[in-house]
């Protein structure tokens, strides 16, 4: 009983949960008498039969807690076997790979011939490594092939630090896998599209320190072809001479040579990578055969099961045993989650969780968990957070990191701190395209934001005129009342003094009727003259009605011509007032088209704003592979130039 133990001791916690509800159930039944007294002394043996099952609940539960911690108290010894193939494909990413001698390009042929066959690899484990000017670790040591096949698919050489070709190091970053491993012996394969005599020679030297294996797919031809880049333009010399990558065979096939391993030229059916897989050893198992053994504890838990259903045959009443379970079953997964999650804190890195959260979308989850401040800049991207991922990004000084800058202030609306985090792109690299692309884009909104302040601008300017304008139309209305009133009492008094001229005019006519009379009886001798008096006064008499009617005629001609100005004037502001109302609804009207009209170029320039390509560089995962090789540049000195940088 010495070795006796429990495997999983934290499942003793469920007991304290057991004991809360069977004391809580006991008081609850001891405190809850709702019947009469002398029905509760006919009825004095149930609660010792309520004793009788808690008694029963409690060691059916316990029995069951010390199954699930696994007591142990034997051990199986089991002879020890591993895998003797661990093996590390190497993915040349030099710019050579552009070339198009084998259609459509050796990049894609790269990645297609992996894809192919990393599903054969079933056996051991495998890692992956590609290489430029340098080599980078994309994952060690795995037996999940499909992960490794995603990581090969987005390989590319513009996501690579440092632009070359060291193969050399790439078979040295293999062997550094395996050797961390625990491993003494593995297989390399390299893809691969030249090799020069220098690293021929350093292939060489790292092999023969170990027993390793090197196989070797060669892609392209002798003939070569020119190195046509990403856009467009095709690689040349800094003499301007055009390269042409020419495959070094003989280079390809000595190295297999010196590493005992496969030599196969890229076939375009896949009877390359089928010659690789049988010549190989990749299915080979190595069973030790020095007698080896390893123990491993026996859970012996399972004894406990029959005791457990003894103990529960008491209980067979409705309800008694269904709850008891379903209270253990609610509480027996609770050690696993939480074994769970010490395994993943303890064999995973808080970027490599970080990393898995964004892979399944929970970007929330992925900003707590990276520590790296880009990873983290692009899970809080991800997630709408552009304030976080400025943080984040602010004080790092590489292209990628301004360029994601840039893309954050324009999702948050600052435009011009965008353009001047993609004119610092552009300072670093005049040539790149995207920087371009968005910068142009920015500026576009920026322009089209300016416009409709300018807008708002002259309608407020507009609005301001109109309200003056209606301001001194009510004065002139004024002015024109008081005036119109003011010719009014004008006429009047004019009518007036017409009337008090007509009665003046009366007055003189009868006063000389009567001197006529008066001359007529004091003067008979002069008759005639009296007689012709008298016929010259009928014609003067009928003279002065005339003038009357004639100033009549005048005073009330003098109305008409006075309301006349007063009529014309009044019409005029009449009309001039319902062009104004006029105006102001076609104003009014043109101020809602307006503003009808600016959320459609709003709704026009925000796709656009989405289009930023290479946040984009966020959502694409060849972004986090190149972010995991700069990590890794970081930590190691940078390689000596070859001065071949395709």
């Amino acid at each position: 009983m010495s070795n006796f133990e429990f495997l999983y001791p934290e499942a003793f916690f469920l007991l304290i949960p057991l004991a809360t509800i069977i004391m809580w159930l006991k008081s609850t039944t001891t405190n809850s008498q709702v019947i009469a007294s002398h029905l509760a002394a006919a009825m004095a043996d149930k609660p010792s039969n309520s004793r009788r099952h808690y008694g029963w609940v409690a060691l059916l539960g316990t029995i069951i807690t010390v199954s699930l911690a696994g007591p142990s108290f034997e051990k199986q010894a089991i002879p020890a076997s591993q895998s003797e193939n661990a093996r590390v494909l190497v993915l040349d990413m030099s710019r050579s790979v552009y070339a198009n001698d084998i259609k459509p390009s050796r990049l894609a042929q790269i990645k297609y011939k992996a894809q192919d066959l990393l599903p054969l690899l079933n056996q051991g484990q495998t890692g992956l490594v590609a290489y430029a000017g340098d080599a980078y670790t994309l994952s060690p040591l795995t037996t999940d092939s499909a992960t490794l096949a995603n990581l090969v698919q987005n390989l590319s050489p513009e996501i690579m630090p440092i632009q070359g070709a060291r193969a050399d190091l790439a078979v040295k970053q293999a062997i550094s896998i395996m050797k961390q491993a625990g491993l003494n012996q593995g297989e390399i394969v390299l893809f691969a599209d030249d090799l020069d005599t220098q690293e021929l020679e350093q292939i060489k030297a790292q092999l023969s320190e170990g027993n390793w294996t090197l196989s070797v797919l060669a892609f392209g031809t002798a003939a070569g072809s020119p190195i046509q880049l990403s856009d467009g333009s095709l690689l040349t010399t800094n003499s301007g001479k055009t390269v042409i990558a020419k495959t070094q065979l003989d280079h390809l096939r000595a190295a297999a040579r010196a590493g005992n391993g496969q030599f196969e030229k890229y076939r375009h059916d896949n009877q390359d990578i089928a010659n690789l897989v049988s010549e190989s050893s990749f299915d080979a198992v190595n069973t030790n055969t020095k007698g080896e053994e390893l123990e491993t504890k026996i859970n012996n838990g399972f004894w406990l099961l029959p005791l457990a259903l003894l103990c529960a045959l008491p209980l067979f009443r409705k309800g008694v045993i269904f709850s008891f379970v379903a209270m253990i079953l609610s509480f027996g997964f609770t050690p696993n989650h939480a074994q769970a999650s010490v395994l993943d804190s303890a064999f995973s890195n808080a970027n490599q969780r970080g990393f898995a959260a964004f892979q399944e979308k929970d970007y929330q989850q992925a900003s707590q968990a990276f520590k790296d401040s880009k990873w983290r800049a692009a899970a809080q991207y991800e997630s709408g957070n552009y304030e976080g991922a400025i943080t984040s990004l602010e004080g790092h000084s590489d292209t990628d990191s301004l360029y994601n800058l840039g893309n954050a202030y324009a999702q948050n609306g600052e435009l011009d701190k965008a353009i001047a985090s993609y004119q610092k792109v552009l300072q670093q690299e005049p040539e790149n395209a995207d920087a371009k692309y968005n910068l142009d884009i920015v500026q576009q909104q920026q322009q089209q934001q300016q416009q409709q302040q300018q807008q708002q601008q002259q309608q407020q300017q507009q609005q301001q005129q109109q309200q003056q304008q209606q301001q001194q139309q009510q004065q002139q209305q004024d002015s024109d009342s008081d005036s119109k009133q003011d010719q009014q009492d004008k006429s009047q008094q004019s009518e007036s003094n017409n009337s008090n001229q007509d009665q003046s005019d009366s007055s003189q006519q009868s006063e000389q009727s009567e001197q006529s009379e008066q001359s007529e009886q004091s003067e008979q001798s002069e008759q005639s003259e009296q007689s012709e008096q008298s016929q010259n006064n009928p014609q003067s008499q009928p003279s002065q009605p005339e003038s009357s009617e004639a100033q009549e005629k005048s005073a009330r001609g003098e109305e008409p011509e006075q309301q006349q100005p007063q009529q014309e004037q009044q019409a005029q502001a009449e009309a001039e007032a319902t062009a104004n109302k006029q105006e102001l609804d076609n104003n009014e009207q043109d101020e809602g088209k307006q503003q009808t009209a600016s959320p459609s170029q709003q709704q026009e320039v925000d796709p656009d704003i989405r289009k930023l390509e290479q946040v984009e560089s966020v959502r694409d995962p060849s972004y986090l592979l190149r972010a995991q090789m700069l990590l890794q540049a970081k930590d190691k000195a940078a390689p000596s130039s070859t001065g071949k940088d395709w």
